[in-house]
């Protein structure tokens, strides 16, 4: 699957979030831990902003790096879930 293809599939698993996350919504959503979102987030590597104290991503931000990781972890894929599975 190319990346346009991932970003389709992404971006229609994630049709119903919405679009300003916080990080217990971020990994709500996604297959990362709560301690995972956070590393994320400190490193800078899921981008984030600053506010009230606390992060805030969107999920624009948080599509880009599902689409950019997708392959990082071995047998970890991300795909859709059907209503079979």
């Amino acid at each position: 699957m190319n990346k346009e293809e991932l970003r389709k599939q992404i971006e229609q698993s994630l049709k119903r979030c919405p679009d300003i996350l916080t990080p217990i919504k971020v990994y709500r959503w996604t297959p990362f831990g709560k301690n995972k979102v956070y590393e994320l987030l400190r490193t800078g590597e899921l981008r984030s902003f600053r506010y009230q104290g606390g992060y805030v991503v969107s999920k624009d931000d948080l599509i880009d790096y599902l689409v950019e990781h997708a392959e990082d972890e071995p047998g970890r894929k991300i795909r859709r879930r059907d209503n079979n599975d």
